[in-house]
């Protein structure tokens, strides 16, 4: 299942990033698409994510596909500047929306708004760059591989790019990489 342990390892990374910058991610949902149907799985936190791939797709199985994972929904808590402010991610890869909110004190809530907007642009960010390498990964997805177990990367459609995205994500099992700047992640095989 490498397409499906990649996607979801994006997902996990993309979580384990915002958590860093310590913003945590609860209530989360991921969907899981076969090209005929959606199956959803919730998960309480990232520690749940991360225990789930461990189980699944350690080690990775690259003679199959497997699904699509994208996240759908997922709800955050930050107390970074010693207020607490809640974020309502839904629709991330199709129609992106953020919901901010904060504990009311009038008093303080102008002078909040500057760190609560420093917050959400790091979200906002976040999620285009997860998109872009979602995005990347539906097309090969949709696009179809040519029998992924025997070729080796570079034989056939995709299979090189793959592979590459495959190494950036999953190389450092224990740390995540997103987003992947000082990563090389090469389309095609060099000439």
């Amino acid at each position: 299942m490498i397409l499906e342990a990649i996607t979801y390892k994006l997902a996990l990374d993309f979580f384990k990033f915002l958590k860093k910058n310590r913003i945590n991610a609860t209530s989360i949902k991921v969907d899981f698409y076969d090209k005929v149907r959606h199956h959803y799985i919730d998960f309480v936190d990232v520690a749940a994510m991360d225990t789930y791939y461990t189980t699944n797709y350690t080690p990775i199985d690259n003679c199959t596909i497997g699904d699509l994972v994208s996240i759908q929904f997922f709800t955050a808590t930050s107390d970074t500047y010693n207020f607490t402010t809640t974020y309502n991610a839904t629709d991330v890869t199709q129609d992106f929306k953020l919901v901010t909110g904060s504990s009311y004190d009038r008093q303080r809530n102008a002078g909040r708004q500057v760190f609560i907007d420093r917050q959400k642009q790091l979200i906002i960010n976040a999620v285009k760059q997860y998109v872009d390498y979602w995005a990347e990964l539906k097309y090969i997805y949709v696009t179809g591989i040519y029998s992924p177990c025997y070729a080796v990367p570079g034989w056939s459609e995709n299979t090189w790019y793959l592979n590459s995205l495959r190494e950036a994500f999953t190389t450092s099992r224990d740390t995540s990489q997103f987003p992947y700047t000082n990563t090389k992640i090469e389309e095609y095989p060099p000439n």
